[in-house]
């Protein structure tokens, strides 16, 4: 049962991406990034929150929600990363429109690949090492000064449900060097949105909002190992 609804969910999530991909092609002469994002990204990553409601069973617990910070205010995001289901809950609840980091070969993936070339992502090619990185260093303060929040992931990959990985420092560099300070999410969204799965499990993801941690002044290692703690036993803590 999980399988037919993971396909039909897929389905749909199609549907809605043709949808998103004509409603930002059209009207990009015409409207900013960042009203295009209001107008139609964080909607339709709430309405893909829905449809996994309705179809696979997934409901959304969110706690924390009184450390989430004003859009006003520049932030860095360090989130869990356990599924493909981590950029949908941040797209549709974060306060400040969500700036994601991408693989530079996305651009050419039809429909999608388009969507995140318009809203003028991150694209980094990862192919050039460190290069790549120094890119994004430069790149990243001028997202921050027009609005947008900066997510990342710092796992740098997708970790499974009971698996571990060390995090890397990279988001709390670029934090530090521009001062931005972090704001850490935790959630539990493998479970029911499994790596590599078609399958979509019923049950309850929750997400949890963090302290918001200052950078200013501190070492990257230090920032770093400080939001792996937070995330990590935070995980422990839900269960």
């Amino acid at each position: 049962m999980s399988i037919l609804r993971g396909w039909l969910f897929y389905l749909v999530l199609s549907l809605t991406i043709i949808g998103l991909t004509v409603c930002i092609l059209v009207t990009t002469p015409f409207l900013s990034v960042q009203r295009r994002y209001d107008l139609f990204c964080r909607p339709w990553a709430r309405l893909v929150l829905t449809v996994l409601r309705v179809i696979c069973g997934i409901r959304l617990e969110m706690r924390g929600m009184e450390n989430m910070p004003s859009a006003t205010e520049p932030m860095v995001v360090l989130a869990k990363h356990q599924s493909a289901w981590d950029p949908f809950w941040l797209g549709a609840y974060l306060s400040g429109p969500a700036c994601f980091l991408y693989k530079k070969s996305i651009k050419w993936i039809p429909l999608l690949g388009w969507v995140v070339w318009a809203m003028d992502m991150l694209a980094i090619d990862r192919s050039k090492g460190r290069s790549a990185f120094e890119a994004f260093m430069k790149k990243g303060p001028v997202k921050l000064k027009q609005g947008w929040w900066i997510c990342l992931f710092p796992e740098g990959t997708r970790v499974p449900p009971g698996e571990h990985v060390r995090y890397k420092t990279g988001g709390a560099r670029f934090a530090c060097q521009s001062g931005t300070p972090i704001l850490p999410i935790c959630h539990n969204a493998g479970r029911c949105w499994p790596k590599n799965s078609i399958a979509k499990n019923s049950g309850t993801i929750v997400v949890s909002v963090g302290p918001v941690i200052q950078t200013r002044g501190r070492e990257p290692h230090e920032v770093t190992a400080e939001v792996e703690a937070w995330i990590e036993n935070e995980l422990t803590r839900l269960g």
